[in-house]
Parts: structure tokens; C-alpha cells; sequence
């Protein structure tokens, strides 16, 4: 075997992937990353853990602004305990406000969904009365496919 044929040993990232199993998905990355940057918005179904997941992919923003608020509202208290409730949870969306420098962010290891439901092989999606708010992380989604699943 020739020096140019010879392949190169893999590195400790690529072992660490075959052992554990988990690669992550790096054209997912890539959407969930102009959702974070861009504030696009668009339906997606994931595939994790036998199950489907539905609803709009949204901005890490997004997610924790709305997450800050529906928690907020169902907050035990006066009008100023909830508010401060929600001003710290609404604090995380400062990790997507991005920075000014030239350097590119780190890829995005969560995906977040607002609307979401989950729908099991055979059953109804739950919950069946509306969406909710849904974050996992990417490397555990086996699979996506662009919209949303409809229910009659």
C-alpha cells in the first residue's frame, strides 16, 4: 500500500462518536444556527427516541422569551414577584444576542420548537389540546424531516 492510500488514524473526536453513537447532524446545525442568528421560523418534524416531534423551530431567543412569559403567568404571587420570575428566565436569551466580533459562534448543540407536539407510533399527539414549548438537544434527533405534522 502506497503513503497516499494509507488512511489517516481517526481522531479522539471521531472515537468518541463511534463509541457513544452519538454524531450530530451538522446540516441541522446549520438551520438551527440561521434560526439563532436570522430569526427564521419554519415547521420541522424530529425523529428522537422512537418518537416525533413537531412544531416551528424557533430562535433560542424566541424560546426563552416565550418560556419566560407562559412560566411567569402561572407564577404564585403579585405582579412584581412575576415579573421577576420572568426577567430571569427571559435573562438566558442573552446567549443569542451574538457579539460583535468576526469570530463564528460555536455550533449550536440544542434545537428549540414552540407549538410542538409529539406523536407516538399509533397514538394521538400529546398534548391534544395545543402546542407547547419543546428543547432538546441536537445530537440526540436521529432524524428531521421540513414541516410539520397535521392532525385531523
Amino acid at each position: 500500500m502506497s503513503d497516499e492510500q494509507q488512511e489517516t488514524p481517526p481522531t479522539d473526536e471521531e472515537l468518541r462518536i463511534a463509541i457513544d453513537g452519538r454524531s450530530t447532524d451538522w446540516f441541522l446545525q446549520k438551520l438551527v444556527s440561521l434560526a439563532n442568528t436570522m430569526g427564521l421560523s419554519f415547521g420541522v418534524t424530529l425523529f428522537v427516541e422512537g418518537v416525533m416531534i413537531s412544531g416551528m423551530l424557533v430562535s433560542g431567543k424566541r424560546y426563552f422569551e416565550a418560556f419566560a412569559d407562559e412560566f411567569s403567568s402561572n407564577y404564585p404571587g403579585d405582579d412584581e414577584a412575576k415579573e421577576e420570575v420572568r426577567g430571569g428566565i427571559a435573562s438566558h436569551t442573552a446567549i443569542y444576542a451574538g457579539d460583535d466580533s468576526d469570530n463564528e459562534p460555536p455550533p449550536p448543540q440544542y434545537i428549540h420548537l414552540v407549538d410542538a407536539r409529539c406523536f407516538a407510533p399509533g397514538g394521538q399527539p400529546i398534548p391534544t389540546n395545543r402546542g407547547v414549548l419543546w428543547r432538546g438537544r441536537i445530537n440526540a434527533v436521529s432524524g428531521f424531516n421540513l414541516g410539520t405534522l397535521m392532525t385531523e
